[in-house]
């Protein structure tokens, strides 16, 4: 009987190295979601979503204006019609460019309502791994995961989305506005003392947006000792509920700048 050859006494080694490094990436980039490297970026929406358009030293266009302008102009975020492609590939594009891009991951999650898919048409992945994506690309991203915490109590899965809301109340406790998005998010899943505590935060730190204030003050839950700034505390109790502070405002009209090739 033959030896066997040095290349096939390896061979059963070499396969089983193999089989762990692909399983420890398939860990590290989320099961069924995706690597996060792409043809253009990632970079983080934080970034540049405040950020000129124009870089004031080098005259070009932001990677944010870039993409938008191409891929997520405003008729594409209403989900009418979009520039380069259709629908979900073009705000595929704008999440795999930018995984965070808290407006992209709204229109996503809503265009997957639409639809009544999971992966909407013509989106590479689930609204659920795009949101899964973004914490992979920027695990301290408030916002994702106040995002992610309403997407998953919508789906009846309230416990992960409690999840979620427990590990935003963490982040950037010195940011009232994030510490506001907590309290108002906290209501929606019915954590009550989480959102009193929020209203305490956010309210001490100088916030004045007011609903908070008045759906605590709905349920008989607004706690007396806080003092309010004064246009805060003027504000008239029956005025409108102003759209939820999760959402970041619609930006200016993207221009007609292209973005890099798929």
């Amino acid at each position: 009987m033959s030896r066997p050859t040095s290349r096939a006494r390896w061979r059963p080694f070499v396969l089983a190295l193999a089989a762990a490094a692909a399983a420890q990436a398939a860990i590290a980039q989320g099961v069924g979601c995706g690597g996060l490297a792409n043809n253009y970026g990632p970079f983080d929406y934080r970034q540049y979503k405040d950020a000129p358009e124009i870089d004031p030293v080098t005259r070009q266009a932001s990677p944010l204006l870039m993409v938008e302008g191409a891929h997520f102009i405003d008729t594409c975020e209403a989900l009418v019609k979009c520039k380069r492609g259709s629908i979900g590939s073009d705000i595929d594009y704008t999440l795999r460019a930018f995984p965070n891009h808290h407006r992209a991951l709204v229109a996503m999650m809503l265009y997957g309502e639409r639809t009544k898919r999971d992966q909407p048409p013509d989106a590479m992945f689930t609204v659920d791994c795009y949101f899964k994506r973004a914490l992979a690309w920027k695990a301290d991203d408030v916002i994702v995961r106040l995002l992610y915490a309403g997407f998953l109590n919508g789906k009846g899965r309230s416990a992960a989305a409690k999840e979620q809301l427990q590990a935003a109340s963490k982040l950037n406790q010195d940011n009232a506005f994030s510490v506001y998005n907590v309290g108002m998010v906290a209501l929606d899943l019915n954590e009550v003392d989480l959102a009193v505590d929020a209203a305490r935060r956010a309210y001490g730190a100088g916030m004045t947006h007011p609903v908070l204030r008045q759906r605590l003050m709905a349920i008989n839950r607004w706690p007396a000792d806080i003092v309010l700034p004064g246009p805060a505390a003027s504000a008239p109790e029956g005025a409108s509920s102003a759209p939820p502070a999760t959402a970041t405002p619609a930006p200016a009209p993207a221009s007609d700048a292209s973005a890099p090739a798929r």
